[in-house]
């Protein structure tokens, strides 16, 4: 569902004037946006700050650990659940951030509103990225790994020869909703 969702953003950015050329991580840059899995995880996040902070009456779905601002895993290991069942639960937003949320700085997780805590985790990230830090294990990873799923070097030349076409047969671009614009 995602990747189809993801698909909908996609197509949607082609048809701004001066877009449909770009690759989509180009036009994710021009236009101020992150994707849609980025999105999720990052809201995963502030959904998880509220309920540490019992803003949203969650904080019981979670498990934190004695100095409280870390999640514990509350996942059972039994033999008896079939891997099924486990793999389901991985997916639970208590297992889902738990990770994301234990790697993120103190000064983010305690922040003291929705808000800071927002420009907390903006500002982290922009000091990662800024400093060359490895994104690995926090949430805007996921971005990385969809775009390099996405833009392989064998799409991008067919894109290139796609666009080439569409430039000079405009009629087609129209009806594949391409806007190529300048």
């Amino acid at each position: 569902l995602s990747s189809r969702l993801e698909g909908v953003q996609r197509r949607f950015t082609r048809l701004i004037d001066g877009m449909g050329h770009l690759p989509y991580s180009e036009r994710l840059g021009c236009l101020q946006l992150t994707t849609l899995a980025e999105r999720r995880f990052r809201g995963d996040l502030i959904e998880t700050f509220k309920a540490y902070n019992d803003i949203n009456g969650l904080k019981h779905i979670f498990k934190f650990s004695s100095h409280r601002s870390k999640i514990v895993s509350c996942l059972k290991t039994s033999n008896n659940v079939s891997n099924g069942v486990k793999k389901l639960h991985r997916r639970f937003l208590t297992e889902r951030v738990r990770e994301l949320w234990n790697k993120l700085p103190s000064y983010v997780r305690l922040s003291d509103s929705v808000i800071k805590f927002k420009c907390n985790l903006e500002l982290f990230k922009s000091i990662c990225l800024s400093e060359g830090i490895s994104s690995e294990g926090y949430y805007w990873n996921v971005s990385n790994e969809l775009l390099s799923k996405i833009e392989t070097p064998s799409y991008l030349m067919s894109r290139s020869r796609q666009v080439d076409f569409l430039r000079e047969h405009s009629f087609i671009a129209k009806k594949k909703y391409f806007n190529l614009r300048y």
